[in-house]
């Protein structure tokens, strides 16, 4: 079927609202070009410090980023649903912003801690607002697609900064990770309408109609039908329960929808990522590859992205489910070859010096094939509009909670337990999540946000 009018605006506004997530993976792998500045055996021009940082600076630099983003989802969650979706994520590329300069000008790491936490804030919170902003705009035939689409731009802004970071000073590098802001935010202002779901539960009818008229192209004749529905929907939802914490935890159906949220982005964190992007250099030194460490990081971020898009094109063939088993499965693989490969020092046997690079590329594919957008796409799709925002708050905070940990602790156990055990421990907790998707994920492919909700309630 040919593009519409309605698929191109829709797509533009998509795009505009990807260029917030084109920057906050540009802010996950920030810190993977900066380490080696100010961590070396000499200090360079390229040091703003005039020392080097000890590894417990360095790991809270790294720290400060999802502590903020653990954060900032819970406030902004709120704010959100009174302020609406698109003001917010207005506010959080302008704070993003901000973030961006302080490092420019920063000399005293506590400026660094402060730049990372408010950049923190940012990523936690466009991770909550952004897949409700893209659930709220998109129709059932291509939901899925438009929620894979953030994670296209996340990897594509990740793997930027890994490219661009190793060759610029910290300040040009900052100043450049500055120029997509600057064109979503007027952008973004300008060309998006609020979402129609938002403005369905404000019961504002005469906004709705304008930004279903501007999302779908179509006359007020053809619109009527999903606008009904969308109303009937939310006045329903709002006529059964109040959007509260409480709530999630004593429905049955919201008490499911929140556990396969949490379990599945857990097992997202503790799974590695966050370990592997940003100590990815180390982690190559340490296997004592033939390439440098950085040339090898941008390779696995190319396939990072390559991954990100095989996930938007067969995630609405496919389904959710059989995307997060696959993914797990290979990345539980991959891990597990890491893992012997350290723990048998094979980086003395040259011919195998390949394998930790073959290893990762294929971990970081695979990942972004499932395990990393497919989680946000179905924490969009489980809960009623009155609940997403709630949902997407805890789930994020969740998300970048379990970031946290896993970045922080890393440097010390692989110092104590081992580089393989690490892995090994990697390993453990994906198999764990696979064996949880398999019994209790239901496949959302294809489904209304209504007909889900009947799903997992004859689920329960």
């Amino acid at each position: 079927m040919q593009p519409t009018k309605t698929n191109i605006f829709l797509y533009l506004v998509a795009i505009l609202v990807n260029l917030l997530s084109f920057s906050i993976g540009v802010s996950i792998t920030w810190i993977t070009s900066v380490i080696p500045k100010v961590d070396g055996s000499t200090i360079t021009d390229d040091n703003p410090f005039g020392r080097l940082l000890t590894a417990s600076e360095i790991s809270w630099i790294a720290g400060f980023l999802p502590l903020g983003a653990a954060i900032g989802p819970l406030a902004v969650g709120k704010i959100s649903d009174k302020i609406g979706r698109k003001k917010s994520l207005l506010i959080l590329g302008c704070v993003n912003i901000l973030s961006l300069v302080i490092t420019v000008f920063a000399k005293q790491t506590v400026l660094f801690y402060i730049s990372r936490f408010l950049a923190g804030v940012v990523l936690g919170s466009s991770y909550s607002v952004i897949p409700v902003f893209m659930a709220e705009i998109s129709e059932n035939h291509n939901r899925g697609a438009l929620g894979c689409s953030v994670g296209i731009f996340v990897a594509i802004g990740m793997n930027f900064a890994l490219v661009a970071g190793p060759y610029l000073s910290i300040s040009v590098y900052s100043l450049l990770c500055i120029s997509p802001l600057l064109i979503f935010v007027p952008g973004f202002f300008i060309l998006s309408p609020e979402t129609p779901w938002y403005l369905a539960a404000r019961n504002d009818e005469k906004r709705l109609t304008k930004s279903l008229l501007k999302l779908r192209n179509k006359t007020v004749e053809e619109i009527h039908l999903e606008m009904t529905s969308i109303l009937e929907v939310v006045v329903e939802n709002e006529t059964a329960a109040k959007a509260g914490v409480r709530d999630l935890c004593t429905n049955n159906t919201l008490r499911k929808s929140l556990l396969i949220c949490l379990v599945i982005i857990c097992l997202q964190q503790c799974g590695g990522i966050a370990a592997v992007l940003i100590y990815m250099p180390k982690i190559f030194e340490a296997a004592k590859t033939n390439l440098a460490p950085e040339i090898c990081a941008i390779i696995v971020g190319v396939f990072q992205v390559f991954g990100t898009i095989v996930s938007s094109v067969v995630v609405d063939r496919l389904g959710r489910r059989i995307l997060l088993l696959v993914s797990s499965v290979f990345t539980c693989l991959t891990l597990v070859t890491l893992g012997l490969y350290f723990r048998l020092n094979l980086s003395d046997v040259v011919w195998l010096s390949w394998l930790p690079l073959f290893s990762l590329v294929v971990y970081i594919f695979t990942f972004n094939v499932g395990l990393g957008p497919v989680p946000w796409v179905v924490m969009s799709e489980l809960f009623p509009s009155n609940f997403t925002s709630i949902a997407a708050a805890l789930t994020s905070s969740t998300c970048f909670m379990n970031t946290f940990i896993v970045t922080v602790t890393f440097p010390y156990l692989s110092t104590f337990l081992g580089m393989a055990n690490c892995f090994f421990l990697f390993t453990v907790v994906t198999i764990c999540g696979a064996i949880f998707i398999y019994m209790v994920l239901p496949e959302t492919k294809g489904k209304s946000l209504q007909e889900i909700q009947k799903l997992l309630g004859s689920c329960g």
